[in-house]
């Protein structure tokens, strides 16, 4: 089968960042290191980072030779000030693309707005943006989420970093139908942006579509959701997840990857789709 692998496939610059700060600290040999939660969504990565004494920490009361690491998600500010609390070194993580959204929630909640934020409920970047609207947070998944809000004016609408272009402007034009005093800030992040382009061009050259992630990893879901617009979508998380019938129909495949995916695990699935 001919594979066409997406460029901009594998890991963005904001979980690179995180890595790479990780195994940085764990370096200098002073500690341990560990993350407040998986510091990315990909289940092989952080199998690979504990395989180089970099956990997920366990919730016992950490010693002053631990180094604790804001994940790249983010975290509320409720959260940062009891990590801050505790008897250890306190590290930051935070996708910067994340912290600048965080930083502009902040700045319009205090100016007296009401924070609409448009994601996906529960997702940890999606918490960690609430808690920066200082109890003047909305979350909302869909265009009808705003139909039935009712909350003051002015309001300022935000994006989940890793959201669907699309999907976000038609929540921002129900949100001006429904609201008279309202700003809107763009806040997906560019790389999100250059990774579904990228998809929608190689939907145009191949028959079938495949997006390796993490069934958490919410950039990757997206991904998946805008692949099978186009063509038909396998999602797997590993190369021995995929299904040879699957793919007998085909001669031609694309392939990308979500942001938190590494390098080894593309390699890998891009092979045995050669192999087919």
């Amino acid at each position: 089968m001919k594979v066409i692998l997406a460029k901009s496939a594998g890991f963005c610059w904001g979980v690179q960042r995180a890595v790479e700060k990780a195994r940085s600290i764990a370096m200098t040999g002073k500690g341990i290191v560990r993350t407040d939660g998986p510091l990315i969504h990909n289940r092989q990565m952080m199998e690979t980072l504990a395989s180089e004494d970099i956990r997920e920490w366990d919730r016992n009361p950490p010693d002053d030779s631990t180094t604790l690491l804001v994940r790249a998600h983010g975290i509320p500010p409720a959260r940062r000030k009891d990590l801050s609390d505790l008897h250890c070194n306190v590290e930051d993580a935070t996708c910067p693309d994340v912290a600048r959204i965080q930083g502009l929630i902040r700045k319009h909640a205090r100016a007296g707005y009401h924070i609409l934020i448009f994601g996906d409920p529960g997702h940890a970047e999606v918490v960690g943006l609430e808690g920066y609207a200082e109890e003047k947070g909305h979350v909302v998944s869909r265009p009808d989420d705003i139909a039935a809000l009712s909350v003051p004016e002015p309001v300022c609408l935000v994006s989940q970093s890793t959201q669907l272009p699309c999907s976000y402007e038609a929540v921002v034009a129900e949100t001006r139908r429904r609201f008279t005093n309202v700003k809107v800030l763009d806040t997906i992040c560019q790389s999100t942006r250059n990774r579904q382009q990228e998809l929608v061009e190689i939907a145009g050259q191949v028959e079938v579509i495949v997006v390796v992630g993490g069934v958490h990893s919410a950039n990757t879901l997206r991904l998946v959701e805008l692949a099978s617009r186009y063509r038909p979508t396998c999602h797997i998380e590993t190369a021995d997840k995929l299904d040879p019938d699957f793919f007998r129909p085909y001669r031609v495949a694309g392939l990308t990857a979500g942001a938190s995916t590494p390098g080894f695990v593309i390699d890998a699935v891009k092979k045995a789709l050669d192999a087919i």
